[in-house]
């Protein structure tokens, strides 16, 4: 009887271990998409590849979602490209004038007027507090008119191979938005996983600028201060390089995820939202959470922390 009890154990433990090794990236995929439904998200768009061993999940990566503050990202690697460039500095101090103030996420539309911060501060902010106030001064640096500001991040990005990404507007800025399709149905800017993966696989390969530059940037996204989506349900140790981005009915986190075993670039984009909501539990930042938790555990194989 003890015989049989041990083989029937031995049987159940190694269907189990079967199960979870042949766990497939179809498989992967129909999860995610079931993870969507549940949050009532209207479109999803995912894409994750593993550095390691060259694995991709694909979910509408190659289609137009709005960026909202994701946008950031490519107006950090613009800004290290006019440093570069001997264009811009560092240390060059830019003025806080109550005119240059802007509402949404951030802490310095509540400094006084007249602060001064180094350009690269306003940076740091713009990232780990996604301050739009501080975006936008780093943007002011790029170019005297407002097209020719948008011009520089967009034309970078085309040079770097990302066709499918452009910065529309100016954070917050309702003065300078345009009346065009894609400006009244995307906002600030529009971008696809697909291009926010490459820009992430290009920092991580050191490829923007060159391996300094590229790990400098890299290591501003880490201090991301963000954990209500892509980090909410990692482990504490593990070390996330990432930007999130949120509107009305859009929750997006793009970043790189180190672990022991493996590095993996991740965007997941959860657009028309059954609900209007910047609650830490909305939906769509539940969404995101689990998507990245579900990506992270197959990448991983669950026994690589």
């Amino acid at each position: 009887m003890r015989k049989l009890y041990f083989i029937l154990l031995l049987f159940l433990f190694s269907a189990c271990a079967t199960s979870k090794l042949t766990l497939t990236n179809e498989t992967i995929v129909s999860k995610i998409n079931q993870i969507g439904r549940k949050y009532g998200v209207g479109r999803l768009g995912v894409s994750a590849k593993n550095f390691v061993t060259g694995e991709t999940i694909q979910i509408n990566a190659d289609s137009l979602f709005p960026t909202a503050s994701v946008i950031k990202v490519p107006i950090l690697v613009e800004l290290f490209y006019k440093f570069e460039e001997g264009k811009l500095k560092k240390d060059t101090l830019v003025s806080l004038e109550d005119s240059l103030k802007y509402g949404g996420s951030g802490v310095l539309q509540y400094f006084y007027d007249g602060a001064k911060i180094k350009l690269i501060d306003a940076a740091v902010l713009m990232i780990i507090l996604s301050d739009n106030t501080a975006t936008n001064l780093v943007l002011d640096c790029f170019a005297n008119e407002h097209d020719a500001k948008l011009d520089a991040v967009n034309n970078r990005m085309k040079e770097l191979g990302l066709d499918n990404t452009k910065i529309l507007n100016k954070l917050m800025s309702f003065k300078t938005k345009k009346k065009t399709p894609k400006a009244i149905r995307f906002g600030v800017g529009y971008t696809t996983p697909n291009d926010m993966v490459k820009l992430l696989e290009l920092l991580a390969n050191g490829k923007i600028i060159n391996p300094d530059v590229s790990a400098e940037i890299i290591n501003i996204m880490k201090n991301n201060q963000d954990y209500e989506m892509m980090k909410r349900y990692l482990p504490e140790n593990i070390v996330v390089a990432n930007k999130s981005g949120s509107i009305d009915r859009m929750k997006a986190d793009i970043g790189i995820v180190y672990a022991k075993c493996t590095t993996y670039a991740v965007a997941i984009f959860c657009d028309e939202l059954s609900e209007v909501s910047y609650a830490v539990d909305n939906k769509g930042h539940l969404a995101v959470a689990e998507i990245s938790k579900l990506i992270f555990d197959y990448f991983t194989k669950g026994n690589c922390k």
